[in-house]
């Protein structure tokens, strides 16, 4: 077999280029004969049903893999129906034509060769996490007062220089000591193709196109799918206004009213990074991103049956650090505040006839400290007093604090079957359910 000699890489890379568009074209015309055979009666002879079962039987293409095969044809070939590939589509190659099928197509048409896979799941990624984002919480963000009166091009441009100083302060050099819009197409897109995408507070994300070889930059709002053609000479105008101040740092903090963070020096001792190379995205920063301090994990009492099952399934229940814990809102009838303990939440009626046993004096004091407030002092008697051996629910519930009542409550409510909850006579005999010293039911 003779091999051939490549005589430099721009050879080498050219040949490349040259089987992967053929295997593209070869995926489009794929696609195309594909629909051929779902549109057409060219089937009719062949003993299939349909495409797709010739599909399979002939070259073991499921259904899924036919769909792709067309779904490329309707979104890459021309006109949408077509063996050749578009103009624009030249030179991806099939592994980014895939990945670009999953991006709406006024984002895909702006993108061009140079962008690698990993920079079009960049894309992507910004894409689905715009998604995520619902336009009331867009609205709760509320505009900055500063890009209020800004046209989207120019919040774009102040959010990018807001995010990344240094930035700010080539384009400052660069703006007050040269002509034109050619030295800014050097800082702003180096490398020829650059992505911005960046979340102006109250507007939602923004995607601004760059190509140095384009007279026009494209801006994107996700969220509209709206798409505006501007000039440079309309970014290096908005520039010239922000860059009036001789002093770029004083100059970006009278801007953005905070303090130019200075970077740290680095100690010369240590060896100098090969400097990577940018990427071609430039994703947004999460609008007001915190840096939330990891908490201490909240113990709980080890007495409470159910306790595990309580953790898992009711984490809201949970005492916030730092503050008392508090029953939650769906726990209390209408009309009563939060702090009343949850005895007064119980479904009526709450007046239980037990036993003919005359201990209603221990009764009353115990109903007294349960109104004095859940974190009263306990009643001073024995544990065995408090909770005695052979009581009903409702008598071992009054010796407890609230929010174990409250988790008492919550850990039963899941064994309960879902149509007697709202059920009275369920619930009282619920409460008149003989319990040991630990709250657990007594089996008869």
């Amino acid at each position: 077999m003779e091999l051939v000699q490549y005589q430099d890489y721009e050879e080498y890379k050219k040949a490349m280029n040259t089987v992967l568009n053929r295997t593209v074209e070869d995926f489009v015309m794929t696609g195309y004969l594909l629909k051929q055979g779902r549109d057409t009666d060219i089937l009719k002879n062949s003993g299939y049903n349909n495409v797709n079962e010739f599909a399979w039987e002939e070259y073991k293409l499921e259904a899924t893999q036919v769909s792709r095969y067309i779904r490329i044809n309707d979104r890459f070939s021309e006109g949408g129906y077509s063996p050749r590939l578009q103009e624009h589509y030249k030179g991806f190659g099939y592994a980014k034509l895939a990945l670009m099928l999953t991006l709406p197509e006024s984002v895909a048409e702006e993108l061009t060769p140079a962008y690698s896979k990993s920079e079009i799941q960049a894309v992507k990624e910004e894409i689905e996490s715009e998604e995520k984002i619902t336009d009331i919480e867009v609205i709760l963000e509320g505009e900055k007062e500063e890009q209020r009166d800004l046209n989207n091009l120019e919040k774009a441009i102040n959010q990018i220089c807001m995010e990344d100083p240094e930035l700010y302060m080539k384009l400052h050099g660069t703006v007050r000591t040269s002509v034109g819009t050619e030295p800014i197409k050097d800082v702003l897109a180096p490398d020829g193709d650059k992505l911005y995408s960046v979340r102006p507070q109250g507007c939602g994300r923004i995607m601004l196109y760059l190509n140095d070889e384009k007279d026009e930059v494209i801006l994107q709002v996700v969220r509209q799918s709206l798409k505006e053609r501007y000039a440079w000479s309309d970014i290096l105008g908005y520039l010239v206004l922000i860059t009036e101040q001789e002093d770029a740092k004083k100059n970006w903090e009278d801007l953005f009213g905070q303090q130019y963070p200075e970077k740290e020096q680095i100690a010369p001792v240590q060896p100098k990074k090969e400097k990577r190379k940018e990427s071609k995205v430039v994703k947004a920063k999460p609008p007001k991103a915190q840096k939330q301090e990891k908490e201490k994990p909240i113990e709980l009492p080890n007495d409470i049956p159910g306790q595990t099952e309580i953790e898992k399934d009711f984490p809201e229940m949970l005492p916030e650090a730092g503050r008392t814990p508090e029953i939650r809102s769906d726990f209390i009838r209408a009309g009563q505040h939060e702090e009343e303990n949850c005895t007064s939440a119980m479904p009526e009626p709450v007046e239980i006839v037990e036993k003919p046993v005359d201990n209603s004096e221990q009764m009353e004091e115990n109903t007294r400290n349960t109104e004095a407030g859940a974190n009263s002092e306990p009643v001073d008697k024995s544990e065995e007093e408090q909770n005695p051996a052979g009581s009903n629910r409702w008598e071992y519930m009054k010796t407890m604090e609230s929010y174990k009542m409250a988790l008492y409550m919550a850990a039963s409510v899941k064994e309960m079957p879902h149509m007697m909850l709202n059920s009275a006579e369920y619930w009282k005999e619920w409460l008149e359910t003989e319990v040991n010293e630990n709250g657990e039911e007594i089996s008869k």
